[in-house]
């Protein structure tokens, strides 16, 4: 199953952002977000996540940025989503420059509007690989049946029976139902060559640099020393943060109804060739080294659905949107705790974040200027959309594994920690 991460970016006319984010809000506040009549996300049954965000900036204007996290190809998406959505894409884009449509009815117009404005991630990490939204549901619906019969069978007073007895009256169960014909079909998160490239593209690249190290060992000695030389100029953030901006982003986090979040953030990358090379470069290795990350996991953070970066305006400013578990408290302490190397590498080269040593130190590890430099940046999501707004990343994955060995053979300590995934 393949996914695709994108966004489609566009510049706000600025005498309609009051007109542009009211319609928004009027999507933020239906009674059932994914059933709304503008944008019914509920209908895209290739979507996994979705936002919209208006981010304003004196320098480069109104932006609004349309977050898409769905399965197959974009084509396939971009039906769906004319199909279900064509009037509220119409009346959102006709805010936006250059946005050519008459009306809802100019099908083409539209699709090639959004085409023009698509920017894929230069990064990106996908937290439960190969699974669809179909998949994820069913499996879901399935884990719940499950756990509901092997309730039964507590209350019945047979939870004493050895757990062999108890899985072989699981799949009697789950074979005597004609709606299940499906679970039998497990295929693959990942084909084996979906596997082995990406640790095949890792190796070539290490061979690749171990190869040429006499070449470019002197042009990285030169890269270090101005790399210090800059780090040691560059200022730090002095203003905390405005108080009310941090109290409209906390008003959409942590609702009790979800175990999940969103985050946006919008950096401006530190000015010269020098900074926008060596930012290329870092997301150039994090989507090589996030590729391999196929276990629900990145840099240990076991929160991660969907995340990517994205340089936009020629490298200027880089653009961060993640779909996460938890609190955002608790997400940046696991940053702090599991990935301060990999993320130091990656804001190191924007402005006002913590002053860094070599790339990889200090840097996010002051976890105080850290929170208030990400808050700083942090840009209020308008609309967000998950399709299961109930599951964890490992719970996605739990579900997965009972599915898959539900039917294959397992020897007694297999069955006993299958049974406890319930």
């Amino acid at each position: 199953m393949k996914h695709t991460i994108l966004t489609f970016i566009t510049k706000v006319e600025p005498s309609k952002v009051e007109e542009l984010r009211e319609f928004l809000s009027a999507i933020a506040g239906a009674a059932d977000l994914a059933a709304n009549p503008h944008l019914p996300f509920g209908s895209l049954k290739l979507l996994h996540f979705a936002s919209l965000v208006i981010h304003e900036d004196e320098t480069y204007g109104p932006y609004l940025i349309f977050e898409n996290n769905f399965d197959g190809s974009l084509d396939a998406y971009l039906d769906e989503l004319y199909e279900n959505a064509a009037e509220g894409l119409h009346r959102m884009y006709s805010s936006c420059r250059d946005y050519p449509a008459g009306s809802s009815a100019e099908r083409e117009r539209i699709l090639s509007y959004l085409r023009a404005h698509v920017v894929r991630p230069n990064a990106y990490h996908i937290g439960n690989v190969g699974r669809s939204v179909e998949r994820i549901r069913r499996e879901d619906g399935l884990r719940d049946n499950l756990e509901n019969f092997l309730d039964g069978i507590v209350k019945g007073g047979r939870d004493k029976e050895p757990p062999g007895v108890l899985r072989q009256e699981v799949q009697s169960f789950a074979r005597s139902r004609p709606d299940y014909e499906w679970v039998a079909n497990a295929t693959p998160r990942q084909t084996g060559m979906e596997r082995f490239l990406p640790w095949f593209n890792i190796i070539l690249a290490a061979l690749s640099a171990l190869v040429l190290l006499p070449l470019i060992i002197l042009p990285f000695i030169v890269w270090a020393i101005v790399l210090r030389r800059k780090e040691k100029r560059d200022r730090e953030l002095s203003d905390l943060g405005n108080h009310g901006h941090v109290m409209r982003l906390v008003e959409r986090e942590d609702r009790t109804q979800v175990v999940q979040n969103h985050l946006a953030h919008m950096t401006l990358v530190k000015p010269g060739r020098f900074r926008r090379a060596t930012l290329g470069g870092v997301l150039w290795l994090v989507n090589l080294v996030a590729r391999t990350s196929t276990s629900g996991t990145l840099s240990g953070i076991p929160s991660i659905h969907f995340a990517h970066w994205a340089l936009i305006d020629d490298g200027r400013r880089l653009l961060f949107l993640s779909n996460f578990d938890g609190s955002w408290e608790n997400y940046l302490d696991d940053f702090i705790d599991k990935a301060s190397v990999g993320l130091t590498a990656i804001w190191s080269n924007t402005v006002d974040f913590p002053r860094t040593s070599f790339l990889f130190y200090e840097g996010s590890r002051n976890g105080t200027l850290f929170k208030a430099w990400a808050r700083k940046t942090q840009t209020y999501t308008n609309v967000w959309y998950s399709a299961y707004k109930h599951l964890t990343v490992q719970s996605v994955d739990n579900n997965s594994s009972i599915r898959e060995d539900l039917l294959r053979p397992l020897d007694e300590t297999a069955t006993r920690s299958w049974l406890w995934r319930f």
